[in-house]
Formats: structure tokens, C-alpha cells, sequence
């Protein structure tokens, strides 16, 4: 062994130190002595040069990892932030955009537009043309818009058939860019044997460094609501602060309208029907009516769109259907009606898409002990009935049950007798618009006069609306007409009966 002040000592204890460190190359080299402590030299270099190699070999692991790994990050963020159907940016991508744009105005860059549109008839197009139809419409939509769409700005898909723009514009611009994707929205798409002008409807609203991004969008979507409600009018509005009052009193109606029904505050009021040859009440209409605790009695027109948005109309009319059922029984109980006295209920054909519409009407026929004869339903044309099985199935049901269905607004929608011809109906109410004029124009004369004798010919039965006057009722009752009903016999309301007849 060698002397402890041998200088190889204190070598070795560097090179340890280093490699200890991550240095691994240590400059070491044996004497010429070739003993013991040069053999610990030789297996140190040895060992330093395996562990370098073994280091170089993990680091390059690990960068290939991390390269790996930072592809598979980008790829996620680009799955993250895009429409898989469309290829546009999402929901999230959007919103992300929408914050970072709320941060620089801070900082006093200028505002921003941003624009929130939504297909018209789309849910048709679907049921009609079938859901790969629908893809091929929203892929379509999504090349127009990203084709029209300038650098810097933002095109997306929120999901189903709404999309955004983010535009940097300014206010004032913002109409003639909102009528121009409009102008794009509305040319023809080609689906193999048929061609389809999907339209839509756009709201937009200018950023502001008060309002957080989540009220911005609320306040474009609000103006899409709007512009959406506007069937025919202008398309494309701008967010004004009355329409999210407006839209807040509509949500806090319908939250309220859903308490109203467990409460019975929805109830029916009748207006008479009466036989033109005799003068008798034969049968009244059901009419909803909802007694608000603070707004007083409203009217259908003020709260059945709310169901239907909030998709529980068919809540609202089972219970007119219950409240006219369980009155007619009543009356027939005390002996104030005939047999043949009808009540007659308003239903949607959305409704009859229910299969369990039938059962709910046996249901309630069997509950009242009411005859199906003495239940007629109209059937209001809000879109064409059209040979769909549910539909079909539903009037096929109530017909073998024994209750009625009657067309309502005949001759304002799209019924034609042919068109009835293939449905199982017992009769019409013609609409008031034709027998506004009976008294004094011929024509109008000649139209009812042509109904009458179709509807006869058809074995169908027909009241005629809107009758305001005796002068009226007896232009009518000279052309052939056999029931009416109308504002010179009665208004809607309360409802006593006026004895047998």
C-alpha cells in the first residue's frame, strides 16, 4: 500500500466528487506503479464512463419523451378547442377567446362585436331529410362562415345549430356585417334530389369593460332571441337593455307558469257554440285562462308560448282537459245539458306526437264518466299535419275511442279538403277572416258558400268563428251555415249553462 500523503489520494477523492455532481468526466489516469490505488483509478474511469454513457442514453430518452409528450399536448388542445363535425373552434375555444378579449380591454384596446346566430327550421330539416342531412347543412354553414370570416376574427360552433362570430368591428358596422352572414346563410344548399335555404337568426352585442364575458353573451344571445321571434321582420338585431328585462320576465313567468299548474291557477272559461236553426247552445269551447297573483287573469296568448318553450304544453292542456271535463260532468249531473252538449279542447299537432295522448283522454273520459262523443279536440294548424305515423296513429286512436277532432282556423293555414280527405276527422271551424265581410261582398259570400257545400259533400261538420253580429249570423245562415260561434253570442268566461236545448 502506498503512503496516506500519496497524491493519488486526494485525485480520487475529487474525481468521486465530481462524478457525485454529474460530471463524468474525470481526467484520472494510473502510475506507473500499477498497484492497489492505480487499480481503484482504472475502475473509477471505468465506472465514469459507464455512467456517462448511461446518463447521455436518458437524457435522450427523456427528450424524446418530452418531444412526445408535447406533440400529444398540442394535439389535445387542438381536440380541446375544435368542433369535431365542423372543424370550426367550439364552445371552449370561443369562451377562451371571449376572456382574453375581456383582459385587453381592460388594458384599453377596442371593443369587440360578437355575433350569435342560430339555423331556422333546422329541427325540420332533420326530421325531414334525416340527421346526415343536418351534418351536411352544418358543415356547409360552417365553410361559409369561416370563408367570410376576416383574419384576427373568430368563427365557431356553441353545438347543435348555433354558432358565434367574434368580429372586430366596430358598432356601427356591426348591422351591414350581421345582414351580410345573413345574406350567406341564406343561399341554397344542394341535398342530393332537394335543395334547402337553411336562413337563421342573429344576434350581436358590443363588448364593455363593465360586463363580464358571461353577460356578454347572454346579452348577444338575448338579441338572437329576439331577432329569432321576428319570423318575418328584421333578422338581425342588435342587444338593446329592454329585451334581457323582457326575456327575465318571461323566464320568471315560466318558472311561475309550472307552479301555477300544481296549483290550479290554470283553469278553462268557455265561450258558447251555438245551432244557427234553433238558436240553442249545442256545445262550448275550452279556453285557457291562468289567474296570475299579480298580473290578474292572462290569456292564452300571453302564456301558451311559454309552455311551449319550456315544453310542457302538454301539462297545460291536460289540465283544461280535466277542468272541462270534470264542469261537463257537473252539468250533466244537475241535468243543465243534453246528452249531445259537447265541450271542445284545443290541442297542438305537437301533441299528438304524444302516444300517450289517447290514454291521457281515456283516462280522464273514464275518471269523469263523460261519453267520448261529448269530447271534440281541435286540432290548431300551427304546421301542417302530415302523414307522419305518430300523428296519424293519435287522430286514428281518438276516432275509435268516439271523440271528435275537429281542423281549427280552416281556410288560414294550410288545410285544403283534399288535405282533410286524408285525415280521420269529423268536421272544421272555419276562420274568422273569411266572414269578416259576408254582409256586403260577394266573394266572400261565394268562398263560404263553396265550403259549406264541400263540407257537406265531405260529411264533415261546420262552425264558423268571428260571428260579431246578427247581420252576420244571417248572411251566414242563408249560405248554408250550421253552427257559430262568435262574440254576438257570447265571450269567453264563465260558463252557466242555459238549460236543455
Amino acid at each position: 500500500m502506498t503512503e496516506n500523503n500519496d497524491p493519488r489520494i486526494q485525485q480520487i477523492v475529487d474525481a468521486i466528487v465530481s462524478i457525485s455532481a454529474g460530471d463524468f468526466s474525470v481526467s484520472l489516469s494510473p502510475s506507473v506503479l500499477r498497484d492497489d490505488v492505480d487499480a481503484i483509478i482504472v475502475g473509477i474511469r471505468a465506472m465514469a464512463a459507464r455512467l456517462g454513457d448511461t446518463y447521455e442514453a436518458l437524457e435522450r430518452r427523456v427528450d424524446q419523451r418530452t418531444a412526445m409528450l408535447e406533440r400529444a399536448s398540442s394535439s389535445l388542445e387542438v381536440l380541446a378547442y375544435t368542433d369535431t363535425l365542423t372543424g370550426l373552434a367550439n364552445r371552449a375555444a370561443i369562451l377562451r377567446e371571449l376572456r382574453a378579449h375581456h383582459e385587453s380591454l381592460q388594458r384599453g384596446e377596442p371593443a369587440a362585436v360578437l355575433f350569435l346566430l342560430d339555423l331556422d327550421f333546422f329541427k325540420h330539416i332533420n326530421d325531414t331529410h334525416g340527421h346526415n342531412a343536418g351534418d351536411t347543412v352544418l358543415k356547409e354553414v360552417a365553410r361559409r362562415l369561416e370563408a367570410h370570416t376576416r383574419p384576427g376574427d373568430l368563427a365557431a360552433r356553441l353545438g347543435g345549430d348555433e354558432f358565434a362570430i367574434l368580429a372586430h368591428v366596430d358598432i356601427v358596422s356591426a348591422k351591414s356585417l350581421g345582414q351580410r352572414i345573413l345574406e350567406v346563410l341564406q343561399e341554397p344548399i344542394d341535398l342530393d334530389s332537394s335543395v334547402i335555404t337553411p336562413g337563421g337568426s342573429i344576434g350581436f352585442c358590443a363588448s364593455n369593460p363593465a360586463q363580464s364575458e358571461d353577460q356578454w353573451v347572454e346579452q348577444a344571445d338575448t338579441a338572437m332571441y329576439v331577432a329569432k321571434r321576428n319570423s318575418s321582420q328584421d333578422k338581425v338585431q342588435q342587444f338593446e337593455q329592454y329585451m334581457l328585462y323582457e326575456r327575465r320576465q318571461k323566464a320568471k313567468l315560466s318558472s311561475e307558469l309550472r307552479d301555477a299548474l300544481d296549483c290550479r291557477d290554470i283553469f278553462p272559461v268557455y265561450q258558447p257554440i251555438i245551432c244557427a236553426s234553433t238558436g240553442a247552445h249545442v256545445a262550448v269551447e275550452a279556453l285557457a285562462r291562468w289567474a296570475h297573483p299579480e298580473l290578474g287573469v292572462l290569456s292564452p296568448l300571453e302564456f301558451l308560448p311559454l309552455a311551449a318553450a319550456a315544453g310542457i304544453s302538454n301539462k297545460v292542456t291536460a289540465r283544461i282537459l280535466s277542468g272541462a271535463l270534470a264542469d261537463l260532468a257537473a252539468w250533466h249531473a244537475a241535468g243543465k245539458v243534453t246528452r249531445e252538449f259537447r265541450v271542445q279542447v284545443n290541442v297542438t299537432p305537437a301533441e299528438l306526437c304524444d302516444l300517450a295522448f289517447p290514454d291521457l283522454i281515456k283516462g280522464l273520459l273514464r275518471s269523469y264518466e263523460v261519453p267520448a262523443d261529448c269530447l271534440v279536440i281541435e286540432v290548431t294548424e300551427e304546421r301542417y299535419i302530415s302523414d307522419g305515423k305518430l300523428e296519424l296513429y293519435t287522430l286514428m286512436a281518438l276516432k275509435q275511442m268516439g271523440v271528435r277532432v275537429y281542423i281549427d282556423d280552416f281556410g288560414a293555414g294550410y288545410s285544403s279538403f283534399g288535405y282533410l280527405s286524408k285525415l280521420p276527422v269529423a268536421g272544421v271551424k272555419i276562420d274568422r277572416s273569411l266572414n269578416t265581410e259576408v254582409e256586403t261582398s260577394s266573394r266572400q259570400r261565394a268562398i263560404l258558400r263553396s265550403i259549406f257545400d264541400l263540407a257537406a259533400a265531405c260529411e264533415l261538420e261546420c262552425t264558423v268563428e268571428g260571428v260579431e253580429t246578427a247581420q252576420q249570423a244571417q248572411a251566414l245562415i242563408t249560405l248554408g251555415a250550421t253552427h257559430f260561434q262568435g262574440y254576438f253570442y257570447g265571450k269567453p268566461g264563465a260558463y252557466e249553462p242555459m238549460g236543455l236545448g
